[in-house]
């Protein structure tokens, strides 16, 4: 049972993740705090999540701070951000200092979920929305330097990968292309693999100059 603590100054948003989490097996919300100064408290007093949501801008500090204090005494914890801010800025500082996941919260609670059991393996994850909003920004980019594609992906990839780069989540992919929530996760774990990328936003970024995702061209 992975024990998540959460830290959200707004009461609603708070309650709205913790009734999400609290629902799913093998996952438990051992605390609350809506503070940083009340973060900090818990984990002084003996509580020793293993997963923290975070979000990135408290009423009493900032939330990148606080990941750095959280980090020396619990190294052990899998920190996602969880922010308004699509800023490659703060998305960059919140690695840098330690965080695991990145989520914007107009995410919904199955990638919610998702990035949780990611972080708990390991891995790194950040957001389809995030990812989405990288992508535009580049197709609005006359002068990518498209390479040659470097591996082949097979048809029902690529259309995995597109729908991916659109912002879909793994649930909604499925939807589209009938089939299960576990067979797109099969594909999407191919697709990094395959373009030896870590996460979402890398993998779109990589499609991208590989030429493996189609620019319209009335974006260029």
């Amino acid at each position: 049972m992975a024990k998540i603590l959460i830290i959200e100054d707004h009461g609603v948003v708070r309650d709205g993740i913790n009734c999400i989490l609290v629902q799913e097996p093998g996952l438990e919300v051992s605390g609350l705090a809506e503070s940083g100064r009340q973060a900090m408290e818990l984990i002084v007093s003996g509580l020793r999540p293993e997963i923290v949501l975070c979000d990135l801008h408290l009423g009493d500090r900032c939330g990148v701070d606080l990941v750095r204090e959280l980090k020396q005494l619990i190294p052990e914890a899998h920190v996602i951000m969880l922010t308004v801010e699509a800023s490659e800025h703060y998305l960059s500082e919140a690695f840098r200092v330690g965080a695991k996941g990145y989520i914007l919260k107009e995410a919904d609670s199955e990638e919610l979920i998702y990035a949780s059991r990611k972080v708990m393996q390991g891995k790194y994850f950040i957001c389809t929305g995030l990812a989405k909003q990288f992508k535009n920004r580049l197709i609005g980019q006359s002068d990518i330097p498209v390479m040659q594609p470097a591996v082949e992906l097979s048809e029902r990839e690529s259309e995995v990968l597109h729908l991916l780069a659109d912002g879909f989540t793994n649930i909604e992919v499925a939807d589209r292309l009938f089939t299960s929530k576990r067979t797109v996760e099969g594909h999407r774990l191919s697709l990094l693999q395959k373009t030896g990328t870590r996460n979402g936003l890398e993998l779109i970024k990589v499609a991208m100059l590989q030429g493996l995702l189609k620019i319209p061209k009335k974006a260029i």
